[in-house]
């Protein structure tokens, strides 16, 4: 049982076996109760509701020995993957630090590259859950318990994920975070490379810390879900230095990139926004990085509304960066006028989609419910002027 954990052991397999597809918490507790002792019982109960919390998640499912907070916080697998690959292809044969590991996401991706990991976390009983992570790969790392403020041995590259909750609660200010952020660029600048996660909404002014040595912003989106803002640094960086980048992922990879600067668009005029063909909406990650505006001129289009995410265009856009759907017709959001247009294609209960509305969506759907049979998707947009509504051709719940 390495680090002291204490469920680590094939008799709690074999009772967390006897209660895989359970769900009342008691049943399972009762259940573990008669082949493990109370104590043990009681943990592994909440390991067991941890799994099923984890099941469908994009969390690595080689990652089977979990706490609450590490669930929380862990690196998902495919994210987890692209950057191990990334580190691989920059600097193979470096020692790396993945100073804060929690349950041992990162480090697993890594140690699946063939490299060289230095896994720490300051928490014993996360690190003892990342241990029984890692054991199985058999792989040439070293899991130490350590401060993530300084590493353990002399390392090359740097990863860390400096938790934003160390009281419990989320902490807005960088210096409170565990470590600091100032903590974070001081590793940084020291090492030959780092990754260092960080919440995508966070401001790039905040990094000024690093001076002039090298650094690029990747924002990273999966499956339509923004992830985390990556800061690279050192020989991690290559031709990203200086630059932010969209990056989609996939499950198997790399689905769509985007690098520029922000840049601001003139919005549709009302007599453009009737007659396009097309509404589009960015991936979150290039929202986050500010690159609406590079997207939009790279795909013939136009934002609807002032600085809002919703591009409109005569052709459908290409890009993996966007979703997209054919617009039926449009119309200023007046009840009256919105039922007109719901009344001629024949439409009646909605689903809407809204950008720049002070009301929520479920509400807007109730208030513009059309008088017809068929499913619709409505999209509400802040205009220059007022609000406008489009009917779009796509499926239920779109």
């Amino acid at each position: 049982m390495a680090f002291g954990n204490c469920l680590d052991s094939p008799a709690v397999e074999r009772a967390l076996a006897e209660v895989e597809g359970l769900n009342d918490p008691l049943a399972v507790a009762s259940r573990l109760r008669t082949s493990l002792p109370t104590p043990l019982a009681r943990a592994a109960a909440v390991l067991h509701d941890l799994r099923g919390r984890a099941q469908g998640s994009a969390l690595d499912q080689e990652l089977r020995f979990l706490t609450s907070k590490g669930l929380q916080q862990a690196t998902a697998g495919a994210v987890a993957a692209y950057r191990a690959l990334r580190i691989f292809e920059s600097s193979p044969n470096s020692l790396i630090w993945d100073g804060t590991a929690g349950i041992g996401a990162d480090s697993l991706a890594l140690l699946r590259r063939g490299l060289r990991v230095v896994t720490s976390d300051l928490d014993a009983q996360t690190l003892a859950c990342a241990a029984s992570n890692l054991a199985h790969l058999g792989a040439a790392n070293w899991i130490v318990r350590a401060d993530a403020a300084m590493p353990p041995c002399k390392v090359d590259i740097v990863v860390l994920d400096p938790d934003r909750r160390p009281g419990g609660a989320r902490e807005g200010n960088p210096e409170l975070w565990s470590p600091a952020m100032s903590t974070c660029l001081d590793l940084a600048r020291g090492s030959k490379g780092a990754c260092i996660k960080l919440p995508p909404g966070m401001d790039p002014a905040q990094l000024d810390g690093l001076g002039g040595a090298p650094h690029g912003l990747q924002w990273i989106s999966l499956g339509g879900q923004l992830r985390e803002l990556a800061l690279w640094t050192g020989c991690l960086v290559g031709d990203l230095a200086g630059q932010r980048e969209a990056l989609v992922l996939g499950p198997d990879g790399p689905r769509g990139t985007l690098r520029g600067e922000p840049e601001e668009l003139q919005p549709l005029e009302p007599g453009q926004l009737k007659a396009i063909g097309w509404l589009a909406e960015p991936d979150p990650a290039v929202i986050r990085a500010g690159l609406v505006g590079p997207l939009a001129r790279e795909q013939g289009m136009r934002p609807v509304g002032p600085r809002l995410a919703y591009l409109g265009g005569d052709q459908r856009p290409s890009s993996p960066m966007l979703r997209s759907w054919r617009v039926l017709e449009t119309s200023a959001l007046d009840p009256k006028r919105v039922r007109a247009m719901l009344r001629r294609h024949d439409v009646g209960p909605l689903t809407v989609k809204k950008r720049g509305h002070p009301d929520d969506a479920q509400t807007l759907a109730r208030r513009f419910k059309g008088p017809g049979e068929k499913h619709g998707l409505l999209a509400v947009a802040r205009l220059e002027k007022g609000h406008g509504a489009l009917l779009l051709e796509g499926p239920e719940g779109a």
